[in-house]
């Protein structure tokens, strides 16, 4: 259900530290949380730290916008999926790629577009529409047939009226705007929030294979790192010897570039 989740890594959006995400969540007995920071993916090793040790269940993700349109937010099936998103918003930041309003071919990601009239073709097996609790209403117009690809998405981005606050001042620094002068669209709903498990339940109730499609979703995901072993290299060319070589050499090379050939 909490699919949609954002620390201050979403910059100039999101409030929660990545600590106090996760206490917010399990002081709600949120069993499972994905953090899905926009265009961003830093706080993820932290994330799924702090989530094993608090007793949730996380899972990696990513939101994907283009400025102030969120295009679709991306869920990790697994590691795999995790580096697809990563590698994905690499591409557009190096400038080889460009925003699109559908997804790429995924192998291992879940692809969760907003809820709305956009989409006329047939989704695909590992696409689906994220509908909120405060959007849920608007389900009562639409045929069964039409839950089939539909997933509840709490989006949370604040935990009171005053990180509401710092959230809209954030999104003014962001526009280069006075507060007064933020519109519609360019910050998030008083909503988003920690809604109770239960609340989204209740609110749901009528449409329970929304619910069974999010618990299947949530539960076809798993994203874990290790924690104990050493990472850091003991040599980077395979030798002491040949590493103070080349370390010799990228000094000279230096200082050239700073200072000249004949300084």
């Amino acid at each position: 259900m909490y699919l949609n989740a954002h620390s201050y890594y979403s910059l100039r959006y999101g409030t929660f530290s990545v600590e106090k995400l996760v206490e917010a969540a399990r002081q709600r007995k949120v069993e499972t949380m994905a953090l899905t920071d926009i265009n961003n993916s830093s706080g993820m090793i932290d994330f799924v730290k702090e989530c094993n040790e608090q007793g949730i269940k996380p899972i990696g993700g990513m939101e994907i916008r283009n400025r102030d349109e969120l295009l679709f937010t991306g869920i990790a099936r697994n590691n795999e999926g995790f580096r697809e998103l990563n590698a994905y918003m690499s591409a557009i930041n190096l400038g080889e790629n460009e925003y699109t309003e559908t997804a790429p071919e995924f192998s291992n990601v879940f692809v969760i577009y907003p809820f709305g009239d956009k989409f006329s073709r047939k989704l695909k097996e590992n696409e689906f529409i994220g509908v909120k609790p405060s959007q849920a209403r608007k389900l009562i117009t639409r045929t069964a047939g039409d839950f089939s690809k539909m997933i509840i998405q709490q989006p949370v981005t604040f935990s009171d009226e005053k990180s509401y606050y710092l959230h809209k001042n954030l999104r003014a620094i962001d526009h280069n705007l006075l507060l007064s002068h933020l519109k519609p669209g360019m910050f998030a709903r008083p909503d988003e929030t920690f809604l109770s498990p239960e609340t989204i339940r209740k609110t749901f109730a009528r449409y329970p294979s929304v619910i069974e499609n999010t618990e299947k979703l949530t539960d076809g995901c798993k994203i874990d790192f290790d924690y104990n072993s050493i990472k850091n290299k003991k040599t980077f060319t395979g030798s002491r010897y040949d590493d103070r070589i080349l370390l010799e050499k990228l000094t000279y090379d230096g200082l050239k570039y700073r200072f000249g050939e004949n300084n």
